[in-house]
């Protein structure tokens, strides 16, 4: 992360708390929602591996878009200013297979992401129901990648996994349009994440993830794509 990401994010988590004396609303956010991801390498993967399957298989899916969850402990501090800390996580795989009388053959790879981060909301239009906000937000993000293959051949039957992680920055922007009641907002959220995508490593053995055709590189998850949410506040006094 670059050292004005690294001063954003630790500058909405040093104020946060600072908010508490002069805080207007205090609040829990739950947010679900749907998201797309690049996942270049990861489809490179999955090519590189059918294509070295003993028999002619197929692709099943390759990395779709997928549900994905946050919850964020959320402060407004001004009435146009919103503040928070959360959690957010979100998922997508690729499978490939090839079936006929005598056996079946599958790989999947299954991706998962784990953000914890900071964001900054500003209502630029405003009425006692409606809010309309530009928000941003800084992540620190843990990728797991799981690669298993299973093979089932007369009536014998194996399977082989491994798993690899990364650590990266990303960070998202975009619009927000709330309703709000007494306790109880309700909103709609879109945007786009950018994802600096960090290098896998192997869990067990810590070895990097190579690129099996070039040695040099190694492979990545690349979690950069749109969001949209629906989300619900929850607003308490403190």
């Amino acid at each position: 992360m670059n050292k004005l990401g690294i001063r954003f994010l630790l500058g909405a988590l040093l104020l946060l708390p600072s908010f508490t004396i002069q805080a207007q609303r205090t609040g829990l956010q739950i947010a679900i929602g749907r998201a797309s991801f690049r996942m270049d390498d990861m489809k490179y993967l999955q090519e590189y591996i059918l294509s070295n399957y003993p028999v002619e298989g197929k692709i099943i899916s390759s990395f779709p878009s997928h549900n994905m969850v946050g919850v964020n402990l959320i402060r407004k501090p001004l009435p146009n200013i919103k503040v928070g800390v959360g959690y957010a996580f979100s998922t997508t795989g690729g499978k490939m297979n090839y079936t006929d009388y005598s056996g079946s053959l599958s790989t999947y790879i299954i991706a998962s992401s784990y953000r914890l981060g900071a964001f900054i909301s500003y209502d630029f239009l405003s009425s006692e129901r409606l809010d309309l906000a530009l928000f941003g937000r800084l992540d620190a993000n843990m990728s797991q990648t799981e690669l298993t293959t299973y093979l089932s051949a007369s009536g014998y039957s194996n399977s082989a996994s491994e798993k690899y992680r990364a650590i990266s920055p990303n960070g998202s922007v975009g619009f927000e349009l709330g309703y709000n009641l007494k306790n109880i907002s309700l909103g709609l959220e879109g945007g786009y994440l950018v994802d600096r995508p960090g290098s896998l490593e192997n869990v067990d053995n810590k070895r990097k993830f190579k690129d099996p055709v070039n040695n040099q590189r190694v492979l990545t998850t690349d979690w950069t794509g749109w969001r949209v949410a629906l989300k619900a506040n929850l607003w308490f006094s403190l």
